[in-house]
């Protein structure tokens, strides 16, 4: 074949285009044409597993974030093209910051230096095992804090800072005179007695601790995460202060997103957010749990971050409140409706995709729907379950009817009982927690009665009280925020949809109460660190995993039944403070929403195979190559 030098031209050309077309396809191989990877070392050189490591376009909302794996390396999913800051975090390290320019494949890596005064970076599981248990005194005396001091709020947030024994007793006595969200009781505010009975002691303890002097804290920190928690990634959305609350800014000034920081204070507009669900468009779905005159429900766009709020007014033309939300097989939304008492609570519909909103009361001479901490469900049926005052209403959105179950107990010798903590199970029946005297109730739809399960004492810890501190503690009991030493303390639940399982968080106890749906048997599973785990909720996946979320520990974990192994999975916020967690298994896949109810976030996480992993790792070195040649 003769060539002359316009056809070699030609064909130079056509090579280069194709060449340059392949290139284009290449960076292009992520679905946004932008890969974040990089790898996290140590002070020595040595590389780091499971560093948090979290991705923030500069004026949006919405953060990312992914860990690094056993060599140290980290893979963020595709991205969109632009100005990112970037971080690294891992406990006792100083944060590690980085301003990327994406438009491809961009390498980053960071270099931590090691954190000298690091116990504010620490969630509240890792201060409550790192107190001290030397002698019989620091036992009584750490079980008391704990099982009085942390209901309300994650212990970090108490135990970050320093006082000596005077000043602990003043921090006894705000909490005795302040509600968690700052409202003053009075100066005749009730005192918690077993607070009273061991406040010197207490504030001894504490100022030996966390004191100006010495600490006598030994800290206990918890493993980073590897194998299958090190691939989730996070995807958190900021939620704005209520419009209406008179803030000057448009989001907290710190929302845990810099662990260096401390653990943040949720009385500058932060509370609020509180369940949470996605719809089967991927768009989230809040409760707004404090006074406002707009907000009942918010909805977060998934794709952009944007958040909107639907208004349910009261008689008076606020916000009616929510607590609970949760989503039945068809994708429709059901709420509790608190209407400040200004009327009858009710329980709302909400269609998200035309976002119409019913209200549905329940008929004079029935128990309305709980004023405050309502929980709901849909169980194996269809029907929809919400707490009462004493007990638990069951709604069929069909005849649209309500039928009512009263607890056969609601006080007892033990304390006062709440009811909190619902779930309906596979055949229909609703169960119901009485958080301060270890009672889970249940109906029997089949003859409209109420049963009630019994949940045994946390063993061991009656013993290490005197005579006189148990009778103290029996004449006292439990409610829904103190407990005597050996209270389970049920809180949140869920059942197993196509099982024969209720599980049950069992607050105080540090297990989850696994009770036969059929026989009422119960079995109590430790938590992998029970004096320091506190679950909330439970959830409980199509593979029968159990799923709850440590609200002192900022993480959620997984139960594996088949293997009785647990999983833990810490989110990227310090503080986060999770009073609940949802699943949404659509389409083939599985995600949970985790609603952050001290920094006013909401997080998506979702799950990545090996393969996953090994795909974006060769999407990286293809991109590299493409650059170089």
């Amino acid at each position: 074949m003769k060539v002359t030098r316009g056809t070699f031209s030609a064909v130079a050309l056509a090579i280069a285009v194709l060449a340059l077309s392949l290139l284009s396809n290449t960076l292009r191989a992520a679905p946004s044409g932008a890969l974040l990877t990089g790898t996290v070392k140590g002070p020595s050189g040595e590389k780091m597993a499971g560093v948090t490591v979290s991705a923030k376009m500069e004026g949006q909302t919405v953060t990312t974030s992914v860990f690094t794996d056993e060599n140290g390396d980290f893979y963020f999913p595709a991205l969109d093209a632009g100005k990112y800051q970037v971080w690294a975090q891992a406990d006792t390290f100083e944060t590690a910051r980085a301003a990327v320019e994406l438009s491809s494949t961009r390498h980053q890596d960071f270099s931590l230096k090691p954190l000298k005064d690091f116990e504010r970076q620490l969630t509240g599981d890792q201060l409550l095992a790192s107190l001290p248990e030397d002698t019989p005194e620091d036992r009584r005396l750490k079980r008391v804090f704990r099982n009085n001091c942390t209901s309300c709020h994650q212990p970090n947030y108490i135990l970050q800072n320093k006082f000596d024994a005077d000043g602990w007793v003043a921090i006894m006595n705000a909490m005795r005179d302040f509600t968690v969200t700052g409202n003053y009781n009075g100066e005749d505010s009730p005192a918690a007695p077993t607070i009273e009975y061991f406040k010197k002691d207490l504030a001894n303890y504490l100022a030996k601790v966390r004191g100006p002097g010495p600490s006598a804290m030994k800290f206990n920190l918890r493993p980073r995460p590897r194998g299958e928690a090190a691939r989730v990634v996070f995807t958190e959305y900021e939620v704005p202060l209520d419009p209406g609350s008179g803030f000057d800014t448009k989001y907290p000034t710190n929302n845990g997103s810099d662990w260096s920081q401390g653990t943040p204070s949720a009385l500058n507009g932060s509370h609020g957010v509180h369940d949470a669900q996605a719809d089967f468009n991927g768009n989230i779905w809040f409760s707004n749990n404090v006074a406002s005159k707009l907000i009942s429900v918010g909805r977060i766009d998934a794709k952009t971050g944007e958040v909107r709020y639907i208004k349910v007014p009261d008689f008076k033309g606020n916000a009616a409140l929510g607590h609970g939300i949760v989503r039945d097989a068809e994708g429709i939304l059901w709420f509790n409706i608190n209407m400040n008492g200004t009327g009858p609570n009710a329980l709302g519909r909400l269609d998200p995709e035309t976002e119409k909103v019913e209200v549905f009361t329940t008929p004079q001479g029935m128990t309305a729907v709980t004023q405050v901490a309502t929980s709901l469900d849909v169980d194996g049926k269809g029907k929809v379950w919400v707490t009462s005052g004493t007990g638990a209403l069951r709604f069929d959105p069909q005849t649209k009817q309500f039928s009512e179950f009263k607890s056969v107990n609601y006080t007892t010798a033990d304390g006062v009982g709440m009811t909190y903590g619902l779930a309906g199970d596979s055949q229909g029946n609703g169960w119901w927690a009485e958080m301060g005297i270890d009672i889970v109730g249940h109906s029997d739809i089949e003859t409209g009665k109420s049963m009630e399960v019994k949940l045994p004492p946390v063993p061991g810890q009656a013993e290490r009280y005197t005579p006189e501190q148990r009778q103290m503690f029996a004449m006292t009991g439990s409610d829904f925020n103190l407990a005597v030493p050996w209270a389970q303390g049920p809180r949140r639940m869920g059942a197993d949809k196509t099982g024969n399982y209720v599980w049950v968080c069992d607050w105080w106890g540090g297990n989850l109460a696994k009770i036969d749906i059929r026989t009422q048997k119960v079995t109590l599973v430790p938590l992998p660190r029970p004096d320091a785990l506190q679950p909330y909720a439970a959830a409980v996946d199509s593979s029968h995993n159990v799923w709850t979320n440590i609200m002192n520990g900022d993480e959620v974990m997984k139960f594996d039944v088949k293997t009785s192994q647990w999983t833990e999975y810490p989110v990227p916020t310090l503080g986060a403070e999770m009073r609940y967690f949802s699943i949404l298994e659509h389409n083939g896949t599985m995600q949970l929403i985790m609603p952050y109810s001290r920094t006013r976030k909401v997080a998506r996480m979702t799950f990545r195979s090996p393969e996953d992993i090994q795909a974006l790792k060769k999407q990286v070195q293809q991109q590299e190559q493409a650059r170089v040649q």
